[in-house]
């Protein structure tokens, strides 16, 4: 068994070290992972050099300890995927016609720490949470195929703690709101910037609609409340319930244009991701990273992909069982 794990960010975060592929199997093994994987707040990374190389089906085995895999392909995203896998290839692999075979956002690289803080101005790191559908993802996992030698870094954020510490008056606000989210926005507003990255065909948005999610959601097995259902899918905050028009939809979905409430999201984001609360993940091959979208956001960070090839394999995991979510 590999040695007692370490936390990354005071009590956000556990490392276990000198993990092999023999322990990914091992039951006690796994029951631990899981037990720390929410102890220190959705965040759990295991490392190992005999790991680089793990195989689809051991990866999807190690997926199930947190959560049931979610099977279904990622829409507009069909070459993305690893062959005859539910794994969704990140990075920037192509194929012999030039086609990207790996999914990537351009974002910039890190200068400094100081640049994992939101910039209000930039919009920068594109911090998020992850889900694409009205049952959402409750985490993903992370395996480091291939990883550059400097940048494509991993930034995560402690949203239960950052909850925990704002003044009573904006919980209260926050607890009150529900976001307004579609994966045609999510597509549309990413590929102002990264050219190339698939938007949704008519057929496929009418497959895929607007659904809401809690801004603010009580975790169903720790029972803390965390930020939540924030990410570029998101287009608007709206008080529980408050209609919506369909020309209001159509903005935000075909043109990737945000409400002006997100605003108020935005201008917590600097809070939320101070250096209290968060983690840069420094990827090394063999690496997996497990994280609980109901209690965590995270970054991508760019690397000079002219010069060095990346490649990342990630899962996206559903709840077990069906469990109402309850919203703070």
């Amino acid at each position: 068994m590999p040695a007692q794990a370490q936390t990354l960010n005071g009590d956000f975060g556990a490392l276990i070290d000198g993990v092999s592929p023999a322990d990914l199997k091992d039951s006690q093994f796994r029951d631990e992972a899981y037990r720390l994987w929410g102890a220190h707040g959705g965040l759990l990374v295991v490392r190992g050099d005999a790991l680089a190389d793990i195989q689809p089906d051991a990866l999807l085995d190690w997926a199930e300890t947190f959560g049931a895999v979610e099977r279904k392909t990622s829409v507009g995203r069909e070459r993305m995927m690893v062959e005859g896998t539910p794994i969704l290839r990140i990075g920037n692999a192509r194929d012999a016609q030039n086609r990207a075979t790996a999914q990537q956002s351009d974002v910039p690289q890190l200068r400094s720490d100081a640049d994992m803080r939101y910039d209000t101005k930039t919009h920068r790191p594109v911090w998020h949470t992850d889900f694409t559908s009205e049952t959402p993802s409750i985490g993903s996992v992370m395996h480091c195929r291939h990883a550059p030698p400097s940048g494509g870094e991993t930034l995560f954020a402690d949203t239960r703690t950052a909850y925990a510490r704002m003044d009573a008056e904006t919980r209260e606000k926050l607890a009150g709101l529900e976001a307004v989210c579609s994966q045609a926005h999510h597509d549309k507003k990413i590929s102002l910037y990264t050219p190339g990255y698939p938007v949704l065909t008519p057929e496929q948005r009418a497959a895929n609609p607007t659904y809401r999610l809690p801004v603010v959601l009580t975790h169903p097995e720790t029972g803390i409340p965390a930020l939540y259902a924030l990410n570029s899918s998101t287009s608007a905050l709206v008080p529980k319930g408050a209609p919506i028009t369909q020309e209001q939809m159509d903005l935000w979905d075909l043109e990737g244009v945000e409400d002006a409430s997100m605003a108020l999201y935005r201008n917590l984001l600097p809070f939320v991701t101070g250096p209290e609360f968060t983690v840069k993940w420094s990827w090394r091959p063999g690496d997996i990273v497990t994280w609980d979208n109901r209690c965590t956001m995270h970054a991508a960070t760019g690397f000079d992909d002219r010069k060095h090839y990346r490649e990342m394999w990630r899962i996206s995991l559903q709840q077990r069982q069906a469990a109402a979510s309850v919203a703070a």
